[in-house]
């Protein structure tokens, strides 16, 4: 993993600083599905937009991402923005250390939420059961999960980002992880136009999970 953080760390260190990022469409969908604040752990939060577009909506929000280019962009633009986001970098691999930062953001009686857009299909079959282990873990009855990734149809599609990692998920599969961790779907839905980047449009898997005990 040590070369995929590598790419990143260059990846981030070379973007621009935007004003204020625009979010992603999965985020403003997720935010409109919450009715109360929440604390929202972005998990893979790259330069951080919707890590700060959640911040902004009242909700204690921590972005999370392996990259230390890509977190320290992201405290950086929320400490302009005058957002509290905060941010850590992590490897996912470390779950002791994700277990506690996630156990220490805890505030009060939030209830959590785990968001996850396009780290799934970033990271390998190992890192992904040892992240849905920490879910497992530091989720509690009616804590809820919003992952987003590219399926195994779009395999053999367009990508702008060719040079990026990618492991291309079988949804059903996914699902079927989570059932065994005691999360249950709450919305599930595949397809086109969820995801569209120049002329790449990803055809990706969107879920919202809670957990049950």
């Amino acid at each position: 993993m040590q070369d995929l953080k590598s790419y990143w760390n260059g990846y981030y260190a070379s973007q621009s600083r935007e004003r204020r990022p625009v979010p992603s469409q999965f985020a403003v969908f997720v935010q409109g599905e919450l009715a109360s604040p929440h604390l929202i752990v972005d998990v893979g939060c790259g330069n951080g937009r919707d890590t700060i577009f959640f911040s902004s909506y009242g909700n204690a929000a921590l972005g999370v991402d392996g990259s230390s280019a890509a977190v320290e962009y992201g405290q950086a633009l929320a400490d302009r923005l005058g957002m509290p986001a905060r941010f850590a970098s992590i490897d996912v691999n470390d779950k002791n250390t994700l277990v506690r930062t996630i156990e220490e953001a805890k505030n009060g009686d939030l209830p959590l939420l785990i968001y996850a857009r396009f780290f799934i299909h970033a990271i390998d079959d190992a890192a992904q059961a040892a992240f849905l282990d920490t879910c497992a873990q530091v989720c509690k009855d009616g804590d809820r999960l919003a992952f987003e990734f590219r399926t195994v149809r779009d395999k053999s599609l367009e990508k702008v980002t060719e040079s990026h990692y990618r492991r291309f998920v079988e949804p059903s599969a996914f699902l079927a992880e989570m059932g065994l961790r005691g999360f249950s779907a709450e919305y599930f839905v595949e397809g086109f136009g969820f995801a569209k980047y120049k002329s790449d449009d990803a055809y990706v898997a969107r879920f919202m999970c809670t957990k049950r005990s």
